[in-house]
């Protein structure tokens, strides 16, 4: 084209030749040409040319956006540049000083530097160089030396190592930004927006323009309570850096899947709208969610136009304990000048927009606000850091409604249920907890639930997780822990499902319930192991432990469970449903009372502070339970009740009470036993009793144990024993306690009383839990508790009449009276016969007889 076409503006600098004429250095005759500022053409930032006695030479823009983003332009030179003039036909180009006019255009074509690092001397030496590589048009005839490949090291211009950037501390950098939450309701999914905006001259009423420092580094803080939504993970991939290709010329191979946001960068050498890009979410570098390289972010910043590909890492640190993010951008220069720090390039504005959405990437905070999003912007002049800020508020609660000014002002109002699956009692089957909460409410936090009373766990044949696997599974990533349990299969006794995010498709992730050994006082319990794997990431498992505590008269069992993270790895859990569920085939068993029972329990949420206990909520709760099938249920206890030694007057034999129940009968809720007129209380040993405190405190002294206890079920691998003690009560008699231990502890109390001259023992609590065999030892000698009140093996006395003789010689029959009552409403009265210890008539031919 005509240089005289070209507008007057684009002119840009000139081209000043010297040439070798018959060897002697000739400056090119007539004005310099002069460089014109032309539209470069598809894929290249920039070009510019200039016309040379009929040659048109060009200057090819780049950008070395593969490693430090310096610019940078080749020249073609012709090779006969001089054919307009015949003297200098065949002259050779000895200097070509090109001279650009750095205030062009509107001022601002060409700045100088704003990076401040001193004398240009180590380790600093190269970092003002201008680099030139240069090829010979004779290489042919100089084999050693070839353009590019071989042309290291390139020319280097150094400004003199005495000289220094001057003035630095007047480069400003006056940013501001603009943050946005992506969403005008709490606790929800947010797609927030931020902009850093940069002006490009400072002052510009000035007469000598300056433009504002390139940003160095830069932090991003969002507001506490903006945290990871896990929602987002549904679904979600990770882009390598291999596909990311940063330092290389690479296309970016990120998969769509990866994407959250898009970018975009305005930036002054370029026309508006030139730059925009994606965000696409990093590999996993590590389970730290504070190291920066848990989450990272890949940012791309592209224009095909102009072909520049600019790509920024960041890397998110998240507060293991709030959750609360801060993102840095702070990368490692490649190439001549490897000085750590983002591009030394201007922009004016940098806009990252996330993705919104029920998956958005983010929840915004649980208040209305305002809430404060703060950054740090470190500049490559050297001078101080910027931090600038900006609020946003939020309007209203997910659904509507006010939204809370505090967190202790949101409402907690939980839902709570409890289901077996197979609702007939005495039987086996699954059992489960759920426990919810609202959008905008207050987070779960812990629960103490009261299982329904008779629901009981066999835990015959199973094993406790050992500690040190509960331990190993911490530490453990997700992954491992999926593929191989820590915990035995032996302890495995159920499942636990976790919903966690905000909105309405919040991830939903599984884990394991096993049966562990004593935690917190408790003689067992459960650990809830989960692994944290969502989407790409693997933060290992969350283990979550649950007391059992088993009430010592009624054998139920209350459920107290630690405290619920509200954040792990960083992410924001803001769990909305738990459901644990016992399902182990033949595990869980219903009682055998099919009166309503409700279920009862306390949920706590997260109140002024989730990261406080003494700040948590507490609720009551309460869901109905009932089992049917009662009526079909049989019950036909036996009970055996024998005496040994003593059995005379006024000494002390030992008595022994068996109970039999038939599998698959309904439990023994109470029991009565009065026995025969010809056993009374020792009086002078009733004294030596333990007092309830004494008893509370298991340090009962030996004198009170009268006696031994042993249960047996098919729920327990090992029978229930213990010694039977005569315990202080609030009755006229002491209770006679059977203080059953082993896997957990039972207080089967009887109260002693008199009736009609005789001695009758209540128990009237029995635990709705099956027990194929109960043996009640009673023992007997000097520290008796019973004794006879007359001879018990006194055959009766012959009377007058024919009836009285035909009983002549028998003994008198000792019954006792048992009244038993089932859970299931039923009852059954015995008349037990008391076996005595006397001896047995010998048969007649016996040698003692032929002896008689």
């Amino acid at each position: 084209a005509d240089p005289a076409t070209c507008p007057a503006g684009s002119a840009v600098g000139e081209s000043f030749v010297t040439a070798s004429l018959l060897g002697v250095p000739t400056p090119l005759p007539g004005p310099p040409p002069v460089v014109y500022n032309l539209v470069p053409p598809e894929g290249e930032p920039a070009l510019f040319g200039l016309h040379l006695l009929g040659n048109d030479i060009f200057l090819r823009a780049d950008v070395a956006w593969e490693s430090d983003y310096h610019e940078g332009f080749t020249i073609d030179v012709p090779e006969t540049p001089f054919a307009e003039l015949p003297l200098l036909e065949g002259g050779v180009v000895l200097k070509n000083r090109l001279v650009f006019d750095g205030t062009s255009g509107d001022g601002t074509f060409i700045t100088t530097p704003t990076t401040c690092l001193g004398p240009a001397e180590p380790p600093f030496e190269h970092a003002y160089s201008t680099w030139l590589l240069a090829a010979s048009l004779t290489e042919e005839e100089d084999p050693s030396y070839s353009f590019p490949g071989d042309a290291e090291p390139p020319f280097e211009s150094r400004i003199p190592p005495e000289t220094s950037p001057k003035e630095c501390e007047e480069i400003p950098l006056d940013a501001t930004i603009e943050a946005e939450a992506g969403t005008a309701q709490t606790d929800s999914p947010a797609g927030p927006a931020v902009t850093v905006n940069v002006p490009e001259i400072q002052d510009p009423g000035k007469e000598e323009k300056q433009s504002s420092s390139h940003v160095r580094a830069a932090r991003a803080d969002l507001p506490l309570g903006m945290g990871l939504n896990p929602a987002a993970a549904t679904g979600l991939v990770a882009c390598t850096d291999a596909q990311f290709g940063k330092g290389t010329r690479n296309p970016v191979a990120c998969p769509p899947a990866s994407k959250v946001g898009d970018v975009s960068v305005e930036t002054p050498p370029l026309p508006p709208g030139s730059l925009t890009g994606d965000i696409f979410i990093g590999q996993q570098l590590s389970r730290d969610p504070a190291s920066g390289d848990a989450y990272r972010i890949f940012v791309t910043a592209e224009s095909a136009r102009y072909g520049i590909s600019a790509r920024l890492l960041g890397r998110v640190h998240a507060d293991p304990q709030t959750g609360r993010l801060s993102t840095t951008f702070d990368d490692e220069a490649r190439g001549k000048a490897p000085l750590p720090g983002l591009p030394q390039v201007p922009f004016s504005a940098f806009h990252l927009d996330f993705n919104d959405g029920p998956r958005a990437p983010l929840t915004s905070p649980a208040t209305c606000g305002p809430h404060s999003a703060t950054t740090e912007l470190t500049p490559w002049s050297g001078n101080a850091a910027v931090a600038p800020g900006d609020d946003f508020s939020l309007t209203s609660a997910p659904g509507g409604g006010p939204c809370a000014a505090s967190l202790g002002e949101r409402p907690f109002g939980p839902g709570f249920g409890v289901e077996t699956s197979n609702p007939r009692a005495g039987a086996f089957s699954p059992f489960s907890v759920d426990m919810t909460t609202a959008g905008g409410h207050q987070e779960l936090k812990a629960a103490t639930v009261d299982l329904p009373p008779g629901l009981s766990a066999k835990l015959a044949g199973l094993t406790y997780c050992p500690e040190a696997a509960i331990a190993a599974a911490t530490v453990r990533s997700a992954a491992e822990e999926s593929g191989a349990s820590s915990c035995p299969g032996s302890s495995l006794v159920g499942s636990a499902t976790v919903h966690a995010g905000s909105g309405p498709e919040p991830l939903q992730i599984s884990g394991k319930a096993f049966l562990a050994g004593p935690y917190n006082g408790a003689p067992l319990s459960l650990a809830i192991v989960t692994p944290a794997a969502a989407g790409p990431f693997d933060f290992g498992s969350v283990v979550a432990r649950v007391a059992l505590f088993i009430d010592r008269r009624t054998a139920r069992v209350r459920a107290v469970s630690d405290p619920i993270p509200h954040v792990f790895g960083g992410a924001l859990l803001d769990i909305g449903r738990v459901t644990v569920r016992l399902d182990r085939p033949n595990f869980s068993l219903n009682p055998t009372n099919c009166s309503p029972m409700p279920v009862t329990g306390t949920i706590n949420g997260g109140g002024s502070n989730p990261a406080d206990p003494a700040a948590f909520s507490s609720v009551l709760v309460s869901a109905p339970f009932q089992v049917g099938g009662c009526d079909a249920l049989g019950f036909r206890p036996k009970i055996f009740l024998r005496l040994f030694g003593a059995r005379r007057r006024a000494k002390n034999p030992k008595l022994r009470a068996v109970v039999i129940a038939r599998p698959g009968d309904a439990n023994v809720s109470r029991a009565v036993a009065t026995l025969p007129r010809g056993l009374i209380l020792d009086q002078g040993n009733i004294g030596k009793v333990c007092t309830r405190v004494q008893y509370a405190a298991g340090a009962c002294p030996k004198n009170s144990i009268y006696g031994f206890a042993r249960a047996f079920t098919p729920l327990l691998d090992e029978p229930l024993q213990g010694p039977v003690i005569l315990r202080s009560s609030d009755n006229l008699l002491p209770d006679l306690v059977a203080s059953l231990r082993g896997q957990f502890e039972i207080d089967l109390v009887g109260r002693t009383d008199s009736v009609k001259g005789r001695i009758r023992n209540t128990f009237d609590v029995v635990p709705d839990v099956p027990v194929s065999k109960f043996i009640l030892t009673v023992r007997g000698g000097k520290r008796g508790i019973l004794t006879n009140s007359r001879n018990l093996c006194v055959k009766k006395k012959v009377g007058k009449g024919k009836r009285a003789r035909k009983r002549a010689g028998k003994r008198r029959k000792m019954r006792a009276f048992v009244r038993f009552f089932a859970h299931s409403g039923k009852r059954v009265k015995l008349r037990p016969k008391l076996r005595l210890p006397c001896k047995k008539q010998r048969r007649r031919g016996s040698r003692a007889h032929r002896r008689r």
